[in-house]
């Protein structure tokens, strides 16, 4: 049985992590289940965005420590190789839009896992918590890069060194993530959004992804020249002639996905 529950809305996809006695940490086959999903969600073209949440009380309490955690010594490095790190890729590359719905906390790994998505909105509850140091463990799951760029070297140290937790609100203040709503509105204002994304031109949609991705790490020169081949692409699509033609004639525009 997969620990991932998924649940179609129209052209939204709601994938929950379902390990909630363990506050959805990535144990068992709830990782490599992840991955399945997202794989086949971004073949899917009837799925335009996704949701990605938590069941439960937690969104997401990193690895799942047993008997064996430690056993592998300096073998973790490759584990993890096959493992946390080609589900940030995925999350990353992943060409349909994914919606972040933090439902709790996350520690750990699951705060990489959280910051992978591309747009995150959190309960008020919900809380970062950059554990690996409490452990005496080093960063992973991208959280040593997705940290630092989204809310600078000063503030990523600090909460990395220390571990104190960091809420919702001030997450948001910090520009960590879109929002911070009430806990009862959360799964509606992520669907929302993720309405609001699957009625806009997914080819137009994956594109920026990329674009923004490559971006991170390329020079002005080398993001110009990024943008250019993009917006070739884009101006041969349906969806472009569509979304100029609804400008002018001052209407909700109909994209279609070509």
């Amino acid at each position: 049985m997969s620990m991932i529950l998924l649940e179609r809305r129209g052209p939204i996809l709601i994938l929950t992590l379902n390990n909630p006695e363990r506050y959805n940490a990535l144990g068992g086959t709830l990782l490599p289940d992840l991955v399945d999903a997202l794989e086949a969600a971004a073949a899917d073209g009837e799925v335009r965005a996704i949701v990605l949440t938590g069941a439960g009380k937690g969104f997401c309490a990193g690895a799942q420590f047993g008997g064996d955690t430690f056993d592998s010594g300096g073998g973790i490095g490759e584990k993890m190789r096959r493992s946390i790190n080609p589900l940030i890729a995925k999350l990353r590359s992943c060409p349909k839009p994914i919606v972040v719905a933090m439902n709790g906390a996350a520690a750990g790994a699951g705060v990489g896992v959280a910051l992978a998505g591309d747009i995150v909105i959190a309960a008020r509850s919900a809380r970062f918590i950059l554990s690996f140091v409490r452990l005496g463990a080093a960063l992973d799951a991208g959280t040593s890069l997705l940290l630092q760029r989204a809310i600078g070297a000063p503030r990523a140290r600090a909460l990395s060194l220390l571990g104190e937790p960091l809420d919702a609100e001030r997450a948001a203040d910090w520009g960590l993530i879109w929002k911070c709503v009430d806990d009862n509105v959360l799964l509606d204002e992520a669907l929302a959004a993720a309405q609001r994304l699957a009625d806009g031109p997914p080819v137009s949609l994956g594109l920026i992804k990329g674009q923004l991705e490559a971006a991170w790490s390329a020079d002005l020169g080398a993001a110009l020249d990024g943008e250019a081949d993009a917006q070739a692409r884009a101006f041969v699509t349906d969806d472009l002639r569509e979304g100029a033609a609804a400008f002018v004639e001052k209407r909700a525009p109909r994209f279609v996905g070509r």
